[in-house]
């Protein structure tokens, strides 16, 4: 993500497409398809970004291949929107605003997006048993992505969003190393 001043404008730009959804110009899901699919085209091909993000290019150039590109593929609303942010000169945020975007649609599906990573592979019981203790703890409905990361020795880091519950002897070990220096 870019810095604080770009996040501001980039979440601003996310309610705006919120807004959208809330005044039921596009369905939420249609949205994040067409965001979606906004997003692979870019990944697909890095100059597209690079054309539309370069002040050596005029607004109108940029215009004109934003809207070439995404003519046949991209709802003529999320189009005008991006168009909106090459005139701007804001389409830089475009991949803050994706995932800003996602974000704000979890908060309002009361969807918590949570990493757990664990030194070793965690079996369906204990998968279970996480997902059960966030969603209790949450209140929300909870969507995990395991992952493995041998250097925590054992143990568990929880994380959700800017949160993180560090669980693992690793840390522990920190700790202790830190306490006997002090």
């Amino acid at each position: 993500m870019n810095n604080g001043k770009n996040i501001l404008a980039a979440k601003r730009y996310a309610e705006a497409l919120i807004d959208f959804g809330k005044d039921e110009i596009l369905s939420y899901v249609s949205i994040s398809l067409e965001l979606a699919k906004v997003q692979d085209i870019l990944l697909k091909s890095k100059d597209l970004y690079e054309t539309l993000t370069n002040p050596l290019i005029s607004t109108e150039d940029k215009e004109y291949i934003a809207e070439k590109v995404f003519e046949k593929d991209i709802d003529a609303k999320i189009k005008n929107f991006i168009k909106l942010l090459v005139e701007k000169n804001r389409f830089d945020l475009i991949y803050d605003i994706i995932e800003i975007y996602g974000t704000l649609l979890d908060d309002i599906n009361g969807i918590a997006r949570i990493e757990v990573v664990s030194a070793v592979e965690l079996n369906d019981a204990e998968q279970a048993d996480i997902q059960a203790k966030l969603a209790s703890k949450l209140k929300k409905q909870i969507v995990i992505k395991y992952r493995i990361d041998k250097s925590l020795i054992a143990g568990l880091v929880i994380k959700m969003g800017d949160d993180i519950i560090d669980m693992s002897v690793a840390r522990k070990l920190e700790d202790y190393k830190m306490a006997l220096t002090k």
